[in-house]
């Protein structure tokens, strides 16, 4: 299994190290260049879902939490839209 991971710290911690340790040779972690959010598809999905909840106004942390919970439901109900994420050409090493 492949898995593209940016720099993020978390991606360097000792819990996925573990991980990947329990998975000798299962599991490649392709390390995406710094600075380089056109080449991680789950950006598209982070740039989906502010611009989807764009201009409105919560007044509570509850109330965003269900705007929030709402886009990705209605993204996981629309399978076309997350496979084109990964048709941008810029990712397209992802899926050849």
């Amino acid at each position: 299994m492949e898995i593209c991971a940016d720099g993020a710290t978390i991606h360097r911690s000792e819990a996925v190290k573990a991980l990947l340790g329990e998975w000798p040779g299962r599991i490649h972690l392709e390390r995406l260049p710094a600075y380089s959010p056109e080449l991680n598809p789950v950006e598209l999905v982070w740039s989906q879902l502010k611009g989807s909840l764009k201009n409105q106004v919560f007044t509570n942390l509850d109330e965003l939490t269900e705007a929030i919970l709402k886009q990705v439901k209605q993204l996981e109900a629309n399978p076309t839209l997350i496979r084109a994420f990964f048709n941008k050409k810029e990712i397209a090493f992802i899926t050849d």
